[in-house]
């Protein structure tokens, strides 16, 4: 059975968000834009894994009261997303030269190889060679 999963963080800046991730070497697979030309929404991927980004509306008045009190939580709050690639040594070298805030250094770990960066809103992201996988 084969399956893809991506995930959607709220985000206070789509754009500032898509500079940030393109630049650890994802591409962007989708945009929308809102009345004002700012982005309200994007897909970012790299290989198979997608991250959507999605803005918090400042106006939240006629949102589904759920929906209200998700994005009105603190962002980035004991969130990690986890990218399994073969290539985590080129991203990590890509996360220092775009200066993203690198939380942990590359290293093995009994897991497989690994690094984590701390995205503009808080979320962690852990990219990931895990052992055995890419041999």
């Amino acid at each position: 059975m084969k399956a893809e999963m991506s995930v959607m963080l709220n985000v206070t800046d789509v754009d500032r968000s898509v500079q940030f991730y393109t630049a650890l070497g994802f591409d962007v697979r989708w945009e929308t834009k809102g009345d004002d030309g700012r982005l309200d929404y994007a897909g970012v991927g790299i290989g198979d894994a997608v991250i959507a980004l999605g803005r918090i509306p400042q106006d939240r008045r006629g949102m589904a009261k759920d929906y209200a009190d998700w994005v009105s939580t603190p962002l980035g709050a004991g969130v990690m997303v986890t990218v399994e690639l073969d290539e985590v040594e080129e991203i990590h070298q890509r996360a220092k030269r775009s200066k993203a805030p690198i939380d942990s250094p590359l290293s093995e770990r009994l897991y497989g190889t690994a690094f984590l960066v701390n995205d503009p809103d808080g979320y962690v992201v852990r990219f990931l060679r895990p052992k055995g996988v890419y041999a």
